[in-house]
């Protein structure tokens, strides 16, 4: 296997290519933060409105984890992918008596708000982005990380609980159509159509504008994400 270092150079040396890999991914999972002085001002307001004004009836979310929705998140799991670095299986948890020993385990680590050191370990798994990228620059594969079943179970049951709650609270903008039950990314292809089609019969242009962020899901500032 062979890089291309920074400097242009190709190299086959098995320490030069692990830390051009580890440097790649390194800056790419843990960005600099860029948020400003204003940005966090408005964080910090946004939080305190939300915390005053939404979040006073939560108490179903921040309640004890239910067996049922141990149960829950044990169905909607996929059997057959690939385990994490703990080398268990979705197929083993799913086993009936192993639920209960998941609401203790869950219920301790929401209580105390901490998660095992295991949980913070993923395998990640380099796929090629296209047929066309270059296998010498790492950021030309996309890193799929390979997490422990039960910590995807446990982060089940929490966005469970979220998606719940920001609905039945009215939280998401209407026009939020992506990511949501029921709801579709097609809805907004149907309504921009129409909205073209109509012009068109008026014989007036429609501009759009679409834009794909690089990396953005990596680089995402999770404060503004949360202020919004």
């Amino acid at each position: 296997m062979e890089v291309t270092k920074a400097d242009g150079t190709v190299s086959h040396d098995v320490n030069d290519v692990l830390e051009k890999w580890k440097a790649d991914f390194d800056n790419l999972l843990n960005p600099s933060n860029n948020t400003n002085k204003s940005d966090e001002s408005i964080f910090e307001i946004n939080i305190a409105t939300a915390s005053n004004n939404r979040f006073d009836n939560a108490r179903k979310m921040n309640g004890d984890i239910a067996l049922c929705e141990v149960e829950d998140a044990l169905r909607r799991a996929k059997s057959g992918k690939a385990p994490g670095c703990d080398d268990i299986p979705v197929v083993v948890l799913k086993n009936g008596v192993v639920a209960n020993l998941l609401l203790k385990l869950f219920n301790a680590c929401f209580s105390a708000g901490l998660v095992p050191d295991m949980w913070r370990r993923g395998i990640i798994s380099p796929i090629p982005k296209s047929s066309t990228m270059d296998p010498r620059d790492p950021m030309g594969y996309r890193g799929i990380t390979l997490a422990p079943a039960t910590y995807k179970l446990y982060c089940s049951v929490l966005n469970e609980r979220l998606s719940k709650f920001s609905n039945d609270s009215n939280i998401l903008a209407d026009n939020q159509n992506g990511f949501r039950r029921k709801r579709s990314t097609i809805d907004h292809v149907s309504a921009l159509t129409s909205i073209i089609e109509t012009r068109k019969k008026q014989r007036q242009s429609t501009f759009s504008a679409f834009i794909d962020f690089k990396q953005a899901y990596d680089r995402e500032d999770r404060n503004i994400l949360l202020s919004k």
